[in-house]
């Protein structure tokens, strides 16, 4: 039991130092924890617009399940889990990098 504790803390250390912040835990007990991206991008004929990428993270017994939303809509698709934090933290970093904004 002291072992899933320490790679609890491990997990929630790689997240936080990857700039989420901690949001609210669920009635399960799962934490969750949200990072948001902006930009301004040219739209033709509409001119600069804000571009937005909201990544959430819920810790489901050490698996983190993704969600991203674009500008505030959500893929109904696009609920990932990975096996491991590190794994969810490279895929969120493409994920951010091929959508067009900064790390």
């Amino acid at each position: 039991m002291e072992v899933q504790i320490a790679d609890r803390t491990a997990e929630v250390e790689l997240i936080e130092k990857n700039g989420f912040t901690y949001v609210t835990t669920t009635d399960l007990g799962h934490s969750i924890y949200h990072r948001e991206w902006h930009r301004k991008v040219q739209v033709a004929w509409y001119g600069e617009q804000d571009d937005t990428l909201e990544v959430r993270i819920t810790l489901s017994y050490g698996y983190p399940l993704v969600v991203v939303k674009r500008n505030g809509k959500q893929d109904p698709k696009f609920m990932r889990d990975y096996s491991s934090p590190k794994r969810a933290m490279n895929a969120i970093r493409e994920i951010v990098r091929c959508a067009g904004f900064e790390w």
